[in-house]
């Protein structure tokens, strides 16, 4: 020890066994925790090996006497430690299958390079950055090199994983007849919002693909002046093949979160997509459609310029229905040139075609329940999708935007440490055991044929068919 650095030396008792986890120098300077922090992280890495082998050493005491040992092998893993390196023994069973105890019993997959709590923060880490900045920071983190390619295939694994646990859950439900687990949020009004978004691809037969955004809540609270989100809000992300899957991923979100027993009203939200219009049909609730305001001032100041008189004819129509401002609308097309006509012609298509979603809930006297008005979806499109998914060049394979997606939606688990493994289980079919037919070589000769003798009798045909099959004189 001298005036500016500390010898530690690190040990620990395993089974009753002193084990030196390592001996170093501490320099006492304004970097003293940076060097405690290290120290421990190369203590832990030692104390990761030396626990395993003790767990191997007590494995060797309980496995069955029929097994065989046929020695040791080596394995290295990145842990959050760092990369560690540890034996452990190989048994062969009974079978003749080769059996790692040690690695069955604390979960580590066959050719697995990294510890579960690893592919968390990287993926976690993924769902926030791009590859290679999630690569650095987790390289960082763990004092050890992190490929951006590992990254990528550590969000396409956790991924995939969250991926089948959703389709053995769909399966279930849509294929297999089995009850959904209802939920228990009370949703006496339920609101549901949907849109899509366009991503690039890359190495596929698309160049670009839709990913759909849908949300569920049950009201808005205040959180500030001015300023209100969405209670008990449940969002959904997903790269589906058509419009009845979509609807069946919405019908177990809304079973699943919220209790639907007592639920007066559905509020329903979008850009008047016929897909978005449809996305909660399977929920059988009495459902009202509202235009998403959004699209509808941007289709408008297309249309029309940004006006005042747009403005106001969008205030119009909202509050008091399509019919008031329909005559001043035609007046202003007859009048301007025929390119920007033909826009505002559009636009009133656009209108019409979605003229039950116009009005403001609070002014639509047939709804009986108080509800809120819509408008979420677009800011959740931006968060949960463009942010991650678009922008700077960013181009994916199919699988992995579905794992990217998968990622995204589930990173406050991986925050939290509570991702588990899930795999979809194999199906196993069963056998068709056909049942032996013994043949009768008399059977052909005693088979009839219906048109020598019914309503066809008399036709050429069967006089020509008759002849070759009992030539005169037989009969």
């Amino acid at each position: 020890m001298t005036a500016d650095t500390v010898k530690i030396i690190i040990a620990a008792e395993i089974e009753d066994r002193k084990v030196e986890l390592g001996s170093m120098e501490m320099k006492i300077d304004e970097k003293l925790d940076e060097s405690i922090y290290r120290g421990m992280q190369s203590a832990g890495k030692t104390l990761y090996a030396e626990l395993l082998q003790a767990v191997d050493d007590g494995i060797q005491e309980v496995v069955p006497e029929t097994w065989e040992n046929t020695g040791r092998e080596k394995r290295q893993m990145t842990t959050c430690l760092g990369t560690v390196q540890f034996k452990r023994r190989v048994y062969q069973d009974e079978t003749g299958k080769r059996r790692k105890l040690l690695d069955e019993i604390i979960g580590l997959e066959k050719y697995s390079q990294y510890s579960l709590s690893v592919m968390q923060k990287g993926c976690y880490l993924a769902s926030e950055l791009s590859y290679r900045e999630a690569a650095d920071v987790l390289g960082w983190l763990i004092d050890d090199y992190i490929s951006h390619s590992a990254i990528g295939r550590m969000v396409r694994k956790v991924g995939q994983s969250y991926q089948a646990e959703e389709e053995v859950q769909r399966e279930r439900i849509f294929e297999e007849g089995k009850d959904i687990k209802l939920g228990g949020i009370p949703a006496k009004v339920l609101y549901g919002e949907s849109d899509g978004v366009w991503i690039s691809l890359q190495r596929e037969a698309k160049q670009k693909t839709e990913v759909r955004v849908g949300i569920l809540y049950t009201g808005k609270k205040a959180v500030g002046v001015g300023r209100k989100a969405l209670e008990n809000k449940v969002a959904v992300t997903k790269i589906v093949k058509d419009s009845q899957e979509w609807q069946e991923i919405m019908l177990k979100t809304a079973y699943t979160y919220y209790d639907l027993s007592n639920t007066k009203q559905m509020m329903v939200g979008g850009d008047g997509n016929r897909w978005v219009r449809q996305s909660f049909d399977m929920l059988g609730l009495p459902t009202e459609f509202v235009l998403d305001r959004y699209h509808l001032y941007r289709e408008a100041r297309r249309a029309f310029g940004f006006t005042s008189q747009t403005e106001s004819w969008i205030r119009q129509i909202c509050q008091e229905g399509l019919e008031v401002v329909i005559p001043e609308m035609l007046q202003e097309v007859s009048q301007a040139p025929p390119r920007a006509a033909q826009r505002m012609r559009k636009f009133m298509q656009y209108l019409i075609n979605n003229r039950d979603g116009l009005l403001d809930p609070d002014c639509r006297t047939h709804i009986k329940t108080k509800v809120s008005n819509l408008g979420a979806i677009e800011g959740n499109v931006d968060k949960l999708v463009v942010r991650r998914l678009k922008g700077r060049g960013r181009s994916w394979s199919m699988d992995g935007a579905r794992a990217m997606l998968a990622v995204c939606s589930h990173k406050r688990a991986l925050k939290q440490n509570a991702f588990k493994p899930f795999q979809k289980p194999e199906k196993i079919e069963k056998k068709k055991y056909r049942t032996k037919h013994v043949r009768d070589d008399g059977d052909w000769l005693r088979v009839g044929v219906p048109s020598l003798h019914l309503c066809h009798a008399n036709r050429p045909w069967v006089k020509v068919l008759k002849n070759i099959i009992h030539p005169k004189g037989v009969l």
